[in-house]
């Protein structure tokens, strides 16, 4: 979306060599982020987009969206709320752009080829392919986008898909080794993981240099992040939790999210029953 590249922007913009150094956030909370309306369009081949207020004039057929847009500086989330009906016009990305269906039902259009999304789906577009999609859900719903800017240019762009379905959620577990943290899957939850390892359950999604999980997480849970070399964003779904790195500590509730910085320590505890969708760059 050209808003949310539009707000990339003009959130890292240099600052005036007098102004006090940017600090890079480890969280954005809900209540921070306005809902911003914005109008999209079709015309001559050319995507279009407004806000609500602008002086732009609104033509029938444009798609009224609201968006929260959580900007950091190697990616952002964006919470796309899409009223019953709405479909976007066909529109490329700058960025590579993971979906996550949370609360809505949508029809996706990508190339050629339509694949009905529903909550716990995930998608992938990659940078630079032809994309729309029609919120079919009565009453609207919510979706996530994880975005982030790769340079250069895919040679063959096209869209991946890992439906729930196809991917149910499955039990995990995570501990500290002497060599830093692991977390093993399925089966190998109960046979591999030692009694003091942290249980929770995730769906999991990979995708062409890009991997995606739900995890869901019981009250008293504290999770070390997987080791990684590309930072990660999460999105927090429903419940509360403390996020501890960089020496702070941070309370989270849902629609609020966090930055797990490549290298650095980043523990997730649930102070409640919780739930948090988690993307980011393959190592």
């Amino acid at each position: 979306m050209k808003l949310a590249l539009a707000l990339i922007a003009a959130a890292t913009m240099a600052a005036a060599p007098d102004a006090a150094p940017v600090v890079a956030p480890a969280v954005i909370r809900h209540q921070d982020v306005p809902l911003v309306t914005v109008y999209a369009w079709e015309r001559w081949g050319n995507f279009i987009n407004a806000l609500a207020g602008s002086k732009a004039e609104i033509p029938y057929d444009a798609a009224r969206l609201q968006v929260k847009v959580y900007t950091f500086p190697t990616g952002e989330i964006r919470a796309i709320r899409f009223g019953n009906g709405v479909r976007t016009h066909r529109h490329i990305n700058q960025t590579d752009t993971i979906l996550y269906s949370w609360q809505a039902q949508r029809v996706q259009f990508v190339n050629d080829q339509a694949v009905v999304t529903a909550p716990g789906d995930f998608a992938f577009h990659q940078k630079g392919v032809d994309h729309s999609g029609e919120e079919i859900r009565r009453g609207g719903g919510i979706d996530l986008e994880f975005a982030f800017a790769r340079a250069g240019v895919h040679n063959d762009p096209t869209g991946f898909w890992s439906k729930a379905a196809d991917h149910p959620l499955e039990p995990a577990a995570s501990w500290m080794t002497q060599t830093g943290p692991a977390e093993v899957f399925g089966a190998a939850a109960a046979d591999k993981a030692p009694r003091s390892a942290a249980r929770y359950t995730i769906r999991r999604a990979v995708f062409p240099g890009y991997s995606a999980r739900e995890v869901h997480v019981a009250a008293g849970t504290a999770i070390l992040l997987r080791p990684v070399a590309t930072d990660q964003l999460l999105f927090i779904l429903s419940g509360t939790f403390r996020v501890s790195t960089g020496g702070h500590d941070y309370t989270l509730e849902s629609e609020d999210s966090a930055r797990a910085v490549a290298g650095k320590d980043f523990v997730l505890t649930a102070l409640t029953d919780g739930s948090y969708a988690e993307a980011g760059a393959d190592q």
